[in-house]
C-alpha cells in the first residue's frame, strides 16, 4: 500500500473521500491513552474512507506500526504515560521499517515552544487540541499527498534501478549503461575549457537541477551558488590551476524551483602533454543533500543527548555501560571515564531490597520496560531520588541488545512543587497569605465560630493613596513599603488570626472567636496608629495612612462571600469618609450599594436618552449687587431614580470614566447657550463650567475645549474654567502646565472649591488663576463660628494679596452676605440671589430687572448696644431700664438671632445671660470676642457660676460679669464705663450719653 498513489474519490456526501489509485484506502494508526479522545480521532478519519488502527499507549503504537502493512500515517498523542509521544517517535525514528511513517502530533500542548520541539524531532505536523474536523482532515489529506509524491519518486527510483540492470544483462551501450547510472547514483559530470571559458554539464546534471540547458560559463555556475559558499566555491576552482590531484568541495546550488540543495564538487586539471599548461578541468557533482541532513539530525542528536536535562545511560545486552551524557554526570557525579564498562550497581543506594530489583528485571523481560521512582547514591556518597524509565532495545529474534536508561533528578522537581504549592498560597512580595489562602483560612475560622458559638470578624485595610508613592518613588520603594506595612500588622494580630495581602495595596484580616465588636475596634485602631508611623526607605521617610472596612459573622452573614462583600462596601464608606478611618458595615451601606450600582448603568445612557440638563446659578457683585457671570450646573433627571443629585452621580461617572463624554457634552452645552444669550444682545456675562479630575488630565484637554469654542462662536474671555485642587494634587508641574495652555487660549480660570484641601500662599502661587471660589462649608456658619470666619477672612486676603478675585458659594442669608461684603469679598453665588435655573426660566434674570440690594453703609451708631437672654420678660425688663440712657439697643433670644444681626450691625457692647439651652454666655462671649474682638463682653450671671466666669474673665473673653439679680444704677454705671473702655478702644473722641 506505501507505494501506491494516493488521490481523492468522488463521493460527493462526505466530500473528498482518502483511497488509493488502487482501490485501497490508506491505513491510519490513531494513538492516544484517553478513549474518548481514541474514539473520536478513529471516527473522524474513518469517515473520510481511511482504515483505522488504534493503540492506548506508546508500547502498542510501536507494535502495531511494525505490523504489515504498515500505517501510511500515524496521528499520535504526547501526554501519555509510562511512554509519550516524544519517546515513541524518537522509536519509530530509529526504526529502518517505521522511520519513513510520517507522524502528526495530536496535542493539548499548545505552546509554541512545544510545537517547535515536536517538529525538530521529526513530526510531519503538530495539531493543537481541543480538533476541528475540518483542520485535521486537511492536515491529514496534506500528508497523505506528500506521501503520494514520496512513493511515487520512490515507485520511479525503483524503475530506474531495474531499467539500469535489465540494461546491463543486456549488454546495452557503454555510453548508455553510464549515463542512467549517473542518473539513478545523483552523479552528473561536468567539463570546463580553460581557454575559452565555456562551461558544459550533461544531461544528469541539468536534469539534477531542473535545467533544460546547464550554465555556459563557470560565471553563471557560480552565481547560482549560496552566498554564503560563494567563497568557497571559487576558491576550489582556483586550486585546480596549481593541484595536480582531485579538488574536493562542498556548497550549496540553487535548484530551479528555488530550494537549495547541497553538492559534493570533484574536480581534475587535464593539463596540455607538452606545455604542462591547464588545459581544462573535469569533474562531477554529486547530491549530498540527505547526506548533510543525515549529519544535521546526527550532529542534533548527538546535541540534545548531551544537553538534555534528564540523564540517559545506554548499557550492552550484559549491563555494561556504553555511554552517558552530561545530565548523568552532573547528577551522580561521576565523570564519564569513571563509568563507562562498569554496570549500574555502582549507583546502588542500600535502600532497597534484592526482590525490589529482581522486580525490574522480571518486567523488563516481560514487556520491555520498567519506570518507577528509585533511590540511587552519588559518588559523594549521598542519596538522591530519581524517575527512572528504562527500555529494552530488541533485535529481530527477540533479544536484548541493549538498555537505554532516562531518569530525572526528583528532589529539584520536589522542591519546585514545594516551591509552586507557596506561590500557589502565598504573597511573593510579603510573605502573607494570598487572597485563595485568606478564603480558605476564613472558611475554617467561621466552622470554628459556628462550632463554638463565637463570632468573626472580617477587616479589610486599603493603603490611601498608594499609587502616588509608585508614581513619583518609583515601584521598588513602594514594594519596600507594602513589606515593612506587612511586617507591622503581622504584629497586630493575635495568635491563631490571619493576616493576608488581597493583592495590590489591600490587606485583608480574619479575627476568629470574636467576643465583641470592640474588639475589631480595637485591632482597627492599632492598625491604623501602626501605619501611620512613617516608614524609612532609602533615607527618605515615606508617610502613609489607611482606610478599613469590617463585618462581622453572624450579623452581617454567615458565608465568606457574604462577610467579604460587606466589608468591601465598608471600605468603600470608609475611603468616602475621609480615609485614614474605618467603618463597620451596615444594611443602609448595602442598599447604597446596589443604588449606586443601579446608577452607574442606568449613567451609561443618560445622555443618548436626553436624560441630563444644564442649570445656571447668577454670580453677583458684592460692590454692586449686580450679575457679573453664571456657573452651569449639570441636573440629572432619570425615569427610574427622580431627580439625582450631583453629588451622587457626579462621583460615579468620575469613577467609570463618563464623566469624559459628559463633561464635554456640559461644555459645549453652556457656551452655546452663553453665544445664542450674548447674540440677543443681553448683558455680556462669563460662564463658569467646571472641569473634573478626570478631564483635566486628559491628554486632549487643550483641545477639546479649542474645538469647542470655535464650534460655538464663544469668546474664550467669556468662558471661566472651574478646577478642584484633587485634579491636579498628584503632579503639580504638569497641572501648572496644562493650565498655562488653557489660559494661551484666553479663558479665565478659578480654583473651586478652597480651602478645603491643602491650598496654600506658595502653592496657589503657582498657577495663573484669575479668581478662588471659597467653598460654602465655610460659609453656611460663618457669623457664628469663629474657625471658619478666621478661614474665610484669610482666604480673601491671601487672594488679593496675589491680584486674585474671591466668590463665596453657598450664601443664603443677608447676615452672610454682609459679613462677606465687609471682608472685601468681591462676590457671592446663592439661593439668597437664586437658585439653578433652566436655560428658560434664568433668562428673564438677564434683563438686569433684579439685583442685590445694595447695603446702605452703616447707621452711625456711636454706641450700640446688644442685649441676649433667652427670656424675654428679662429683655424687656433690661430694654425698659437702659432705654433712657440713649442707647441704639438690640436684642436677642439666642446666640444664633445675635450672631445674624452683629453681622448686619455692629454693636460696642454685648451683655449675655449666662445660662441659655443652645450655648452658654461665656462660650457666646468667647466666640463674639474673635469675630468682633473691638467689642466688651459682659456676662448676666448668678452666683452658682461664678466658677465658669470667672475662667472666661482669665481667658479674656468676658471684660466683666453681672450679677443677677442686678441693681439698676449700678447697672447703668457698669454699662457707662464699658463704653467709655470702647472708646479708648477705638480711639474715638465720642462723648458719652447723657
Amino acid at each position: 500500500m506505501s507505494s501506491a498513489a494516493w488521490e481523492p474519490s468522488s463521493d460527493k456526501p462526505t466530500g473528498r473521500k482518502f483511497v488509493f489509485s488502487n482501490g485501497q484506502p490508506p491505513l491510519i494508526l490513531v494513538v492516544d491513552d484517553l478513549p474518548d479522545n481514541l474514539a473520536t480521532l478513529a471516527e473522524m478519519v474513518h469517515l473520510e474512507g481511511a482504515e483505522v488502527r488504534v493503540a492506548n499507549s506508546g508500547a502498542v503504537a510501536l507494535r502495531y506500526a511494525r505490523l504489515e502493512p504498515r500505517p501510511d500515517l500515524i496521528l499520535l498523542d504526547i501526554m501519555m504515560p509510562d511512554m509519550d509521544g516524544h519517546a515513541v517517535l524518537e522509536a519509530l525514528k530509529k526504526d529502518d521499517k517505521t522511520r519513513h511513517i510520517p507522524v502528526i502530533f495530536v496535542t493539548a500542548l499548545g505552546d509554541q515552544i512545544d510545537e517547535q520541539r515536536g517538529l525538530d524531532e521529526g513530526a510531519a505536523d503538530y495539531i493543537t487540541k481541543p480538533v476541528k474536523n475540518a483542520v485535521l482532515i486537511a492536515r491529514v489529506r496534506a500528508q497523505l499527498e506528500l506521501k503520494q509524491a514520496r512513493d511515487l519518486q520512490a515507485t520511479q527510483q525503483q524503475w530506474l534501478e531495474d531499467e539500469v540492470q535489465r540494461r546491463v544483462s543486456e549488454n546495452a551501450q557503454l555510453a548508455t549503461r553510464l549515463q542512467l547510472a549517473l542518473e539513478s547514483s545523483g552523479f552528473g559530470i561536468w567539463e570546463l575549457d580553460h581557454a575559452s571559458g565555456r562551461l558544459e554539464w550533461n544531461a544528469s546534471l541539468n536534469s539534477l537541477f531542473g535545467l533544460d540547458s546547464g550554465p555556459q560559463a563557470l560565471s553563471e555556475m557560480l552565481a547560482r551558488v549560496h552566498p554564503e559558499d560563494q567563497a568557497r566555491a571559487e576558491q576550489s576552482f582556483s586550486r585546480l590551476h596549481t593541484e595536480r590531484g582531485v579538488v574536493p568541495a562542498e556548497y550549496r546550488i540553487r535548484h530551479q524551483d528555488g530550494r537549495w540543495i547541497w553538492i559534493e564538487c570533484r574536480g581534475k586539471v587535464v593539463r596540455h602533454t607538452t606545455q604542462g599548461d591547464a588545459e581544462r578541468s573535469v569533474g562531477t557533482l554529486t547530491d549530498i543533500t540527505p547526506r548533510k541532513a543525515a549529519e544535521a539530525d546526527r550532529l542534533l542528536t548527538g546535541m540534545v543527548f548531551q544537553r538534555i536535562r534528564d540523564g540517559i545511560c545506554i548499557t550492552d545486552a550484559q549491563s555494561n555501560i556504553l555511554l552517558v551524557n552530561e545530565a548523568f554526570c552532573q547528577v551522580t557525579g561521576y565523570q564519564n571515564g569513571e563509568v563507562i564498562g562498569r554496570t549500574p550497581a555502582l549507583l546502588k543506594s542500600g535502600v532497597h531490597s534484592a526482590a525490589f530489583y529482581q522486580d525490574i528485571w522480571n518486567k523488563l523481560n516481560l514487556y520491555g520496560n520498567w519506570q518507577g521512582e528509585i533511590t540511587n547514591r552519588r559518588k559523594d556518597g549521598s542519596l538522591y531520588t530519581e524517575w527512572l524509565n528504562v527500555s529494552a532495545l530488541n533485535n529481530p529474534d527477540g533479544g536484548a541488545t541493549h538498555f537505554v536508561a532516562i531518569f530525572s533528578d526528583l528532589s529539584e522537581r520536589q522542591e519546585a512543587a514545594e516551591r509552586i504549592q507557596y506561590l500557589s498560597s502565598y504573597d511573593s512580595l510579603t510573605g502573607l497569605p494570598n487572597r485563595s489562602l485568606f478564603a480558605d483560612r476564613l472558611e475554617q475560622s467561621l466552622m470554628s465560630a459556628r462550632r463554638f458559638e463565637r463570632g468573626t470578624a472580617v477587616i479589610l485595610l486599603d493603603l490611601d493613596r498608594f499609587r502616588v508613592i509608585n508614581d513619583t518613588l518609583g515601584p521598588p520603594t513602594g514594594d519596600e513599603v507594602l513589606i515593612e506595612v506587612a511586617r507591622r500588622l503581622s504584629l497586630q494580630v493575635r495568635e491563631g488570626d490571619t493576616v493576608g495581602r488581597r493583592g495590590g495595596n489591600e490587606f485583608g484580616f480574619v479575627m476568629g472567636s470574636l467576643g465583641h465588636e470592640r474588639d475589631a475596634i480595637s485591632l482597627a485602631q492599632r492598625m491604623l496608629e501602626a501605619i501611620s508611623v512613617p516608614v524609612m526607605v532609602n533615607g527618605q521617610a515615606v508617610t502613609i495612612t489607611a482606610s478599613i472596612g469590617i463585618s462581622v459573622a453572624p450579623k452581617n452573614g454567615e458565608g465568606s462571600a457574604d462577610l467579604l462583600k460587606c466589608a468591601d462596601i465598608a471600605l468603600l464608606r470608609a475611603k468616602e469618609g475621609g480615609r485614614n478611618t474605618f467603618r463597620f458595615y451596615s444594611p443602609e451601606m448595602d442598599a447604597d450599594a446596589a443604588r449606586r450600582l443601579g446608577l452607574e448603568v442606568a449613567l451609561r445612557g443618560a445622555l443618548e436618552r436626553e436624560e441630563m440638563s444644564v442649570y445656571y446659578q447668577p454670580q453677583i457683585s458684592l460692590d454692586s449687587g449686580q450679575m457679573l457671570g453664571m456657573e452651569a450646573l449639570l441636573r440629572w433627571n432619570n425615569p427610574d431614580f427622580g431627580q439625582v443629585s450631583p453629588l451622587e452621580f457626579i462621583a460615579i461617572a468620575e469613577e467609570n470614566g463618563l464623566i469624559i463624554p459628559i463633561g464635554e457634552w456640559v461644555l459645549r452645552t453652556a457656551c452655546q447657550q452663553t453665544k445664542a444669550w450674548r447674540d440677543l444682545g443681553l448683558v455680556p456675562l462669563r460662564v463658569a463650567v467646571n472641569l473634573s479630575a478626570r478631564q483635566f488630565r486628559q491628554p486632549n484637554l487643550i483641545a477639546m475645549v479649542r474645538n469647542v469654542l470655535a464650534e460655538t462662536g464663544l469668546p474664550a474671555a467669556a468662558l471661566e474654567l472651574e478646577i478642584t485642587e484633587n485634579a491636579f494634587i498628584d503632579d503639580v508641574d504638569q497641572a501648572v502646565s496644562i493650565c498655562r495652555e488653557l489660559k494661551q487660549l484666553g479663558v479665565k480660570l478659578s480654583l473651586d472649591d478652597f480651602g478645603t484641601g491643602y491650598s496654600s500662599l506658595a502653592y496657589v502661587s503657582r498657577f495663573p488663576f484669575d479668581k478662588i471660589k471659597i467653598d460654602q462649608s465655610f460659609v453656611r456658619d460663618i457669623i457664628e463660628n469663629p474657625v471658619n470666619a478666621a478661614i474665610a477672612t484669610a482666604a480673601i486676603v491671601m487672594a488679593r494679596s496675589l491680584n486674585l478675585s474671591v466668590l463665596a458659594e453657598g450664601v443664603e442669608t443677608e447676615a452672610q452676605a454682609k459679613f462677606l461684603r465687609g471682608r472685601h469679598c468681591d462676590s457671592m453665588q446663592g439661593y439668597l440671589f437664586s437658585r439653578p435655573l433652566p436655560a428658560d426660566q434664568f433668562a428673564p434674570l438677564l434683563l438686569g430687572t433684579k439685583n442685590l440690594p445694595i447695603f446702605d453703609e452703616e447707621r452711625e451708631h456711636a454706641h450700640t448696644l446688644m442685649l441676649v437672654d433667652d427670656e424675654p420678660n428679662i429683655l424687656n425688663s433690661l430694654s425698659r431700664l437702659l432705654r433712657r440712657e440713649g442707647y441704639h439697643i438690640m436684642t436677642a433670644e439666642s446666640p444664633a438671632e445675635a450672631f445674624e444681626k452683629l453681622a448686619v450691625t455692629p454693636a460696642q457692647v454685648v451683655i449675655s445671660d449666662q445660662r441659655m439651652p443652645t450655648m452658654s454666655g461665656t462660650e457666646f462671649l468667647s466666640r463674639v470676642r474673635q469675630l468682633y474682638p473691638d467689642t466688651v463682653r459682659m456676662v448676666l450671671t448668678g452666683y452658682t457660676d461664678l466658677d465658669s466666669v470667672t475662667g472666661a474673665i482669665n481667658r479674656g473673653a468676658v471684660y466683666k460679669f453681672l450679677t443677677k439679680p442686678w441693681d439698676d444704677d449700678q447697672l447703668r454705671e457698669q454699662i457707662r464705663e464699658a463704653f467709655r473702655m470702647v472708646k479708648n478702644i477705638q480711639g474715638r473722641d465720642t462723648p458719652p450719653p447723657a
